[in-house]
């Protein structure tokens, strides 16, 4: 018997609805720093490997320096789209 693979969700599809979600709240916040750091690496020019690992980058360096501004739910999207963008990607 054949198992069928459970659709993978895209990684970039992933990416851009947990930063469609993160741009959205901080910006009902006025939180002016996390915007910063999630404008200089977003929307994705393209879904390539080099701008998905910057994007996880920043979102990186964006915890470790003012985590203390963000939400729990925040930090789980940002979690969430670091765990996507740093997925291996599959042609």
């Amino acid at each position: 018997m054949i198992r069928q693979r459970k659709a993978q969700p895209d990684p970039a599809a992933r990416i851009e609805a947990c930063c469609v979600t993160l741009f959205e709240r901080w910006c009902e916040g006025r939180l002016v720093i996390p915007l910063a750091y999630l404008m200089s690496v977003w929307p994705l020019a393209t879904p390539s490997p080099v701008y998905m690992r910057r994007l996880s980058r920043s979102l990186d360096d964006l915890v470790r320096a003012h985590g203390e501004m963000l939400g729990d739910d925040d930090c789980r999207l940002i979690e969430d789209a670091i765990a996507h963008a740093e997925r291996p990607q599959r042609d």
